[in-house]
């Protein structure tokens, strides 16, 4: 198993991953990353925030391994 650190931004914040979670590999560090950049965008855009929320998965060695990107968008039409 190989340890993971996912840092988080959300175009104000940025939140450093010390801890980081063990995992079987890069892949299933991507699809950790995955669901928690959308697990953390369904929260805000449910408060009617849009911002995009951005993780970067380093592995214990410090390497960047990936960067998730979950974007929320709301288009009106018409009225309300």
């Amino acid at each position: 198993m190989a340890r993971y650190f996912f840092d988080v931004h959300d175009g104000t914040d940025f939140q450093r991953d010390d801890d980081g979670t063990e995992l079987g590999g890069d892949e299933a560090a991507v699809q950790a990353a995955a669901r928690s950049a959308a697990e953390i965008g369904t929260g805000r855009l449910a408060r009617g925030d849009t911002r995009d929320v951005v993780i970067r998965v380093r592995d214990e060695h410090d390497c960047r391994i990936c960067t998730v990107t979950a974007s929320m968008k709301i288009d009106w039409h018409g009225s309300s």
